[in-house]
């Protein structure tokens, strides 16, 4: 057996364990491995999941509890089974979007900046739809969806369709990664806000320490020829990828987010579609997507560039994508203020970009926000302040 505890390999584990030893009659280890089962189910009702909302892994997790829910005699372990696969559609659903993968998300490995880009959209297509293309390059772990009884509920499925009334913020915590150590499950160690608006889904996330697999931030905006655009940002070696930074802060109402970095010699990378570019007006960087708006308010950045990219799987994997780069001033903490907007509370784009120019206002300092610094929120109209400093959310 696999002894390693990641949530997937785990739920093979215990699953296929449980099964033999329910098939063979063995009851002292049935007994045993439906405790392991139990445990571990309440642990995701009770905290989570270490590898949470994995664009890799989620997929892997769901199809092993299918096994488990199809061949399980003792009702009382099928009743387990759809436990699992009931909290695990959920939270998928909450992250998939028109055939992408919205951030944040734990053990990230920069393939899901793109429709149908990662392994779980791939996977949890079958049952959420919505898409405007064919999925290229279906989950082997399909077959298990497709010749299972189970099926999300519907109201699941709603939620993955974003059937519901927008906007609405969504505030939520996750445990620590190696959850199952002693003492991994007494408090958070995330922090994530999702905003749904009408026309788009914005996600971060807060953590006090470094994390080289995380995705800590997307914008995922509709599109009417592809399903939806992608608007990620981070450093990281000659592109975007993922990883939270150590002494990253950020901070996120809503439609409006703030992101500082500490002095570093690492560049914002900015991947945009290609059918965008970045304005520039009064200081502000515009980006304007199909439906959806963005104004960059950069702090100690320098104008953003194109970027050329050499990787050749990124090339091949995003063809219809670009990137920007900004370079901080060297020895200033750097980063940026984000608003973004959309017809219905905006008007239009040229509205948009009026009502920021007119009424936000950014105030760069080291000493503690002042009460009249805010930025532009939907109705009603936030309070937040925007003048960055260490009091940020860390």
């Amino acid at each position: 057996m696999d002894s390693r505890n990641t949530d997937n390999l785990r739920a093979m584990r215990d699953v296929a364990v449980y099964l033999m030893a329910e098939e063979t009659g063995n009851e002292a280890v049935r007994q045993r491995y439906k405790q392991h089962l139990q445990r571990y189910v309440r642990g995701l009702y009770h905290i989570g999941m270490g590898e949470w909302d994995s664009s890799t892994y989620h997929g892997h997790t769901f199809a092993a509890y299918l096994n488990l829910y199809d061949f399980a005699h003792d009702s009382d372990v099928k009743q387990l089974a759809k436990a699992a696969l009931d909290w695990l559609s959920a939270a998928a659903a909450v992250k998939y979007y028109r055939g992408g993968w919205a951030a944040p998300s734990k053990r990230d490995y920069n393939d899901s900046n793109v429709v149908f880009g990662s392994a779980a959209p791939r996977f949890f297509w079958l049952y959420f739809g919505d898409v405007l293309g064919e999925n290229p390059q279906p989950e082997r772990d399909l077959i298990h969806a497709i010749t299972s009884a189970y099926r999300p509920p519907q109201a699941i499925v709603a939620l993955a369709r974003k059937q519901f009334d927008r906007p609405v913020e969504l505030l939520s915590s996750k445990p620590i990664y190696q959850n199952w150590l002693a003492g991994g499950d007494v408090a958070p160690a995330y922090w994530e806000t999702t905003f749904f608006g009408r026309t788009y889904q914005l996600g971060s996330v807060v953590a006090g320490f470094a994390d080289g697999d995380l995705h800590p931030f997307k914008l995922l905006a509709e599109n009417s020829q592809r399903g939806i655009d992608c608007v990620v940002v981070n450093t990281g070696g000659e592109r975007v990828r993922s990883g939270k930074h150590l002494g990253d802060q950020l901070g996120q109402y809503r439609n409006l987010l703030i992101w500082l970095r500490p002095p570093s010699s690492e560049p914002f990378f900015f991947q945009l579609p290609n059918s965008t570019t970045i304005e520039l007006d009064s200081g502000i960087w515009f980006i304007r997507l199909e439906q959806t708006w963005l104004a960059i308010h950069p702090i100690h950045l320098s104008p953003p560039q194109p970027h050329a990219v050499e990787d050749e799987r990124y090339l091949e994997r995003y063809p219809d994508e670009h990137t920007f780069v900004a370079r901080a001033i060297e020895g200033e903490y750097a980063g940026f203020a984000l608003e973004v907007g959309e017809p219905q509370s905006h008007g239009s784009y040229t509205e948009f970009k009026q009502r920021v120019k007119a009424t936000s206002a950014l105030e760069v300092g080291r000493s503690p926000p002042k009460p009249s610094a805010s930025l532009a929120a939907p109705t009603p109209p936030s309070n937040l302040p925007t003048t960055p400093s260490t009091r940020c959310r860390s």
